[in-house]
């Protein structure tokens, strides 16, 4: 009988302990954060160097206040044919940072996968480069884009609209899952959306989707660089110039890779690509394993190298039809409600300067007035992203500097 009272204690008090267990553990479920660690800190001495030394930017120093700790986070999205699928990226958060504002920032063209942020392997990584604008007071969301990261082993879909939005967008959702996993607090109701070159176009493509659709959050600023928005008036204006001086060769070869392998073109590179250039692009030259440096010094200088004659003729033929619908599909001519700085070199030979002089022309159009529009005179495309670097800081200044008077 003793027996028979003891289990039955027994058995009680487990029920009581798992229960008590189960009520104190009261672990997340998060929807789109599938996991997080930390990769490093950054110093502010670091960011110095590479801003004031290497880049020779003396006026960066002013927004470099912080240390910053870098987190690679991975996280559920879309991919290009709308699966489910694992992505990555790095959250930067300033260390010590009273009341951070929150940031999206959408990187630029990178060959190398070493550059990506959640890779983060190299000197001159986008986390390297973007970590000042976490210095200065945010905390930023630095998604890869698919086909780098933990996406890596498939191709990067260069200047898509869709996956460039989709990606960039889930990022912001596990980001601020990954915020309310750390207790990790900030300021302000919405989130400023940045980015330089192709991190233009997908920050343009992210305040597309957020303004027309359900978002937890909406855009602040929205701070473009050098964008190519119209692809269609920009492709004709690489061929209708291909003997004019091209300063990224190897992006122009990029991108028209990537559309044969999105849309599947039914001509072979060969029909685009000059000998030997074809086969070294179908052998793997944009997949992520050879340098900025690597990729350039296995193409040649001009496009006219570049292209094949039959294809220069076709395309001026009207003869590149599934080309054009695929092309003319991710034009982004969109304007956003929240308020826009452009900034845009006048010398740019990468993306054509018409491109933000038409936005300004749409945006006045549509009676938008929030827009600020710097055209720097004899900048081209490396150099315009320090101009809109420091601008688009001072801008981050500005706004942070009201809203603590606020508080």
């Amino acid at each position: 009988m003793k027996y028979l009272n003891w289990q039955a204690l027994f058995l009680l008090l487990l029920f009581t302990l798992s229960c008590s267990d189960n009520n104190d553990i009261e672990e997340p479920v998060f929807e789109t954060l599938v996991s997080e660690d930390f990769n490093r800190t950054i110093t502010q001495s670091s960011m110095e160097f590479f801003w004031v030394t290497l880049a020779g930017q003396p006026d960066a120093a002013s927004y470099i206040n912080h240390d910053v700790d870098v987190y690679r986070i991975v996280y559920q999205t879309r991919d290009i044919n709308g699966n489910s699928i694992e992505a990555s990226g790095a959250v930067i958060v300033p260390v010590d940072a009273p009341q951070p504002g929150l940031l999206s920032i959408q990187h630029a063209t990178i060959f190398s996968n070493g550059e990506a942020p959640s890779v983060d392997a190299t000197s001159n990584s986008a986390t390297t480069r973007k970590a000042i604008f976490a210095s200065a007071g945010n905390i930023v969301f630095l998604p890869d884009y698919l086909g780098y990261g933990v996406t890596s082993i498939q191709p990067h879909p260069y200047q898509h609209k869709e996956t460039l939005a989709s990606a960039s967008y889930d990022m912001i959702l596990a980001g601020m899952e990954f915020l309310e996993a750390n207790d990790i607090e900030w300021s302000g109701n919405s989130i400023d959306l940045i980015g330089y070159s192709e991190g233009a176009y997908a920050t343009l493509a992210l305040a597309e989707k957020m303004e027309a659709g359900p978002s937890p959050l909406q855009p602040g600023l929205i701070s473009m660089g050098a964008p190519i928005f119209d692809l269609s008036s920009t492709m004709d204006y690489v061929i209708n110039n291909v003997d004019q001086p091209a300063e990224c060769v190897a992006c122009y070869a990029y991108f028209l890779q990537s559309y044969h392998n999105i849309y599947s073109f039914p001509r072979p590179l060969s029909e685009y690509f000059n000998s030997p250039y074809d086969e070294r692009i179908s052998e793997g030259l944009f997949d992520g394993s050879l340098s900025s440096a690597q990729v350039v010094s296995q193409l040649p200088e001009t496009m006219t190298e570049l292209f094949t004659d039959s294809f220069i003729e076709r395309y001026l033929n009207g003869e590149e039809v599934e080309l054009e619908s695929a092309v003319a599909e991710n034009n982004l001519l969109y304007v956003p409600s929240a308020e826009v700085l452009l900034v845009h070199g006048d010398s740019d030979g990468v993306a054509p300067i018409f491109n933000s002089d038409e936005f300004e022309e749409r945006a006045v159009e549509t009676g938008k007035t929030n827009l600020t529009y710097l055209r720097p005179e004899g900048v081209n495309h490396s150099e315009g992203i320090f101009p809109w670097g420091l601008e688009t800081l001072a801008r981050l200044e500005s706004a942070s500097k009201q809203l603590l008077v606020k508080y």
